[in-house]
C-alpha cells in the first residue's frame, strides 16, 4: 500500500479509505496497487466481517486518471484493474458497506456497485459518462445488475448522464440516504457496528446464495463484460476522444 489509500481494522470491521483527495481519488496507477493490496490484506483476514469503502474529500471517486489514459494509453489496463476490483469486492468473505459523498463517477460508480449495501451522503452524485470519451461501461454491469437490477443498470449505463443520490436511491443503487455527510458516517458506523455482531458463517453463506442468485458467482460474466468494454478501448477513436478531452482539461485548468 502507500498513502493514497489507508486501511485500518476495529472489531471485526476492517476500513478502506481513499486519500487521494487532491485528485478527487481518482483511479491512477498508484491508486489501483494500493487499493488493490489493500483488499488482498482484507482477503486474507478472515475475523473481518465487514468491509467499509470510504474516501476522504470531495469525492469518492472520480474515475479512471485521465492524464495517464491519454498520454500513457493505460484504459485498456485500467480497465482490467477495475474489473478484477469489482469481482473481488463481490467474492469477498466480508459484507462490503459503501459511504459515498461527492461524485461517484464511472470507475468510482463501478465500485458503488461491487457493494452490498451502499450508503450516501444527499450530495452523491452516480453514472457512467464515458460514452463521450469511447469507453463501454460494460465492465460494471455484472455487478451493476446484480446490486441495482435491469432497468436501473440499463439507464445508468446507456444514458451517460449522473443522477443524484435521490434518484440513485429510487433505482436501487443507493440503499441508505443520510441528511448530511456527518449523518452519513454516523449511519455507516451503527451499520458496520451491527453487521460485525452476526454469525461470520451465517453473513458468508447468505452472501454466498446471493450472488448465485443474481449470477455474480460466474466468471464468464465478468470475463465477457470486461472484453466488451476492452475491446471499444482499442480503437483508435477511444484514443483520439481521450486525447481531446485531456487537452481541453490542461487548456481549462493550465495543468
Amino acid at each position: 500500500m502507500n498513502d493514497l489509500v489507508a486501511l485500518d481494522f476495529d472489531a471485526g470491521t476492517a476500513t478502506i479509505t481513499l486519500a487521494d483527495q487532491n485528485r478527487r481519488n481518482a483511479l491512477s496507477t498508484v491508486m489501483f496497487d494500493a487499493l488493490e493490496a489493500a483488499i488482498a490484506t482484507v482477503e486474507t483476514n478472515d475475523a473481518t466481517k465487514v468491509l467499509r469503502l470510504r474516501a476522504e474529500g470531495s469525492a469518492f471517486c472520480a474515475g479512471f486518471d485521465l492524464r495517464a489514459m491519454a498520454e500513457e494509453g493505460m484504459l485498456p489496463e485500467f480497465l482490467n484493474r477495475l474489473g478484477g476490483l469489482c469481482r473481488r469486492l463481490r467474492e469477498l468473505h466480508a459484507v462490503v458497506v459503501m459511504e459515498v459523498q461527492g461524485p461517484a463517477i464511472a470507475g468510482g460508480c463501478a465500485l458503488v456497485s461491487a457493494g452490498d449495501i451502499v450508503h450516501a451522503s444527499p450530495d452523491a452524485t452516480f453514472g457512467y459518462p464515458v460514452h463521450r470519451l469511447g469507453i463501454s461501461p460494460a465492465v460494471s454491469l455484472p455487478t451493476l445488475m446484480g446490486g441495482a437490477g435491469f432497468g436501473a443498470a440499463r439507464r445508468l449505463a446507456l444514458s451517460g448522464q449522473l443522477v443524484d443520490a435521490r434518484t440513485a436511491r429510487h433505482l436501487g443503487l443507493v440503499h441508505r440516504l443520510a441528511s448530511d455527510r456527518e449523518a452519513l458516517a454516523l449511519a455507516v458506523d451503527e451499520s458496520c457496528r451491527r453487521l460485525a455482531s452476526f454469525d461470520a458463517t451465517c453473513v458468508r453463506e447468505t452472501k454466498r446464495y446471493l450472488n448465485h442468485l443474481d449470477l455474480t458467482d460466474r466468471e464468464e460474466g465478468f470475463d465477457s463484460t470486461l472484453d466488451a468494454s476492452v475491446k471499444t478501448a482499442r480503437l483508435p477513436e477511444a484514443d483520439r476522444r481521450l486525447r481531446a478531452a485531456y487537452d481541453s482539461m490542461r487548456a481549462r485548468t493550465g495543468r
